[in-house]
Parts: C-alpha cells; sequence; structure tokens
C-alpha cells in the first residue's frame, strides 16, 4: 500500500506531544522546548525528502541488462599464452592456453611428442642466463599445473615447450620473470613448543597463534 504524508492542516490538529511521538517514529530528533510549529516545519521537511527519494524510485527500472546473469569463462580465448601466479615462496600456480589452430596442428602432426613446461631459475633480475631449470612434462590437453620451485632462487620464468619427436623443441610462450619472495624466517624456524620472539605489541596481534596454523598446515612446502 502507497504511504500517504500528513499535510500541514492536519498536524496543526495533534497534541505537542503527538507531534513529539510521531516526529520519533520519523527518526527526527527534536529539542527539549521546541516551539510546535518548528516540530511541524522538521516533520514535513523530513516527510518532503521521502516523498523525493520514493518518487526517485520509480524512476528507476531494471532489465536483464542491468543486472547480467554471470556467464561460464570459455575454456579458451584462442591465444597461445602461458601465466604463473605464486601461491607461497614454495609454489606456482600455471595456467595456459593455445590457439585453436596451432592446437589441431600439433594433435593432427605425427611428429608431435609432448608438452612440458620448462621452468628456470635465475640468481638476480638482470641474470642474463640462468642458473636452473627443471621440466615439468604435461599433456596436449592440460591447461593448468601446480609446479614446486626451488627454495634457493629468487626469480623463475616458466616456457611452454613443445617437443617433436625428431629432437627439435619450439618454445609456444613464456612467462616474464617472476620474483620468488623470501621465506619468513619466523615460520621457518618454527618449531612445536618453541617460543616465538617479537614484539610485545606484535604478539598482541595473535602472530604466535597465526604462525603456528601456518606451520601445521604449510611447513612441507618450506622443506625442500
Amino acid at each position: 500500500m502507497e504511504q500517504k504524508f500528513l499535510s500541514r492542516q492536519q498536524l496543526e490538529s495533534f497534541s505537542t506531544q503527538d507531534l513529539l511521538d510521531l516526529a520519533d517514529d520519523y527518526g527526527i530528533d527534536i529539542p527539549q522546548d521546541l516551539n510546535r510549529r518548528f516540530i511541524i516545519e522538521e516533520i514535513l521537511e523530513s516527510t518532503e525528502e521521502m516523498e523525493h527519494d520514493r518518487d526517485a524510485d520509480k524512476d528507476v527500472t531494471f532489465t536483464e541488462d542491468t543486472f547480467p546473469l554471470v556467464q561460464v569463462l570459455p575454456a579458451s580465448y584462442n591465444e597461445t599464452s602461458i601465466h604463473a601466479i605464486l601461491q607461497n615462496p614454495a609454489w606456482a600456480f600455471v595456467f595456459w592456453d593455445i590457439r585453436a589452430a596451432e592446437y589441431e596442428s600439433l594433435k593432427d602432426n605425427p611428429d608431435f611428442d609432448h608438452l612440458s613446461l620448462h621452468i628456470v631459475f635465475f640468481d638476480t633480475e638482470q641474470a642474463e642466463k640462468p642458473s636452473d631449470s627443471i621440466d615439468v612434462r604435461v599433456s596436449l590437453a592440460e591447461r593448468e599445473q601446480y609446479v614446486l620451485l626451488s627454495s634457493d632462487k629468487k626469480y623463475f620464468a616458466i616456457e611452454l615447450a613443445c617437443s617433436m619427436g625428431s629432437g627439435r623443441t619450439d618454445i609456444l610462450a613464456h612467462t616474464g620473470r617472476i620474483q620468488i619472495p623470501e621465506e619468513c624466517s619466523a615460520v621457518m624456524d618454527m618449531q612445536p613448543g618453541k617460543k616465538v620472539e617479537a614484539p610485545e605489541l606484535v604478539m598482541l596481534s595473535g602472530i604466535e597463534s597465526l604462525l603456528r596454523k601456518q606451520y601445521l598446515n604449510h611447513r612441507q612446502s618450506f622443506s625442500k
């Protein structure tokens, strides 16, 4: 039912106490000993604002375009690319895509052997040559993989490599160089029963409990 607001004439017929009760219902803060004429003005001003807001709401229409349905992400964006996201200093989540025409070409090529993630490590950001590398073999149909990183390295990059039966290896795509953050020494040195040494203010934040949970749940990721 549409709400009808009181007019000035109706409000003037109310007792002062009724006006105060009505103002309280509208959430209007009325100072003590305020003249009833000002109370009426406050109520009218408040109801005018409420009516204006109600009329504004009537002008708002919602369509399917206002809140579009969530679409399922496509399985492929038809581009050859590879990306890596660090889960923590020990693990990276790698995902890649292969252009449809290139995928079909590889699948139908009798010389095609396998795909692999060629992970190269660098000691510095400016290093031209990698200090180490590992290969993780993946199938042609796969599009994602978790990889374990070397704990003593500072940077890494990943290449999506295509190996042919003839011994040739082609690089289909590669990531940029990604920095591996240093492990938290408090987590690395955490042992059951060992007291955490930290400033009193830090201890009040609950860091000891957080480090203990991190050690119990993720210590395997840091012990390589």
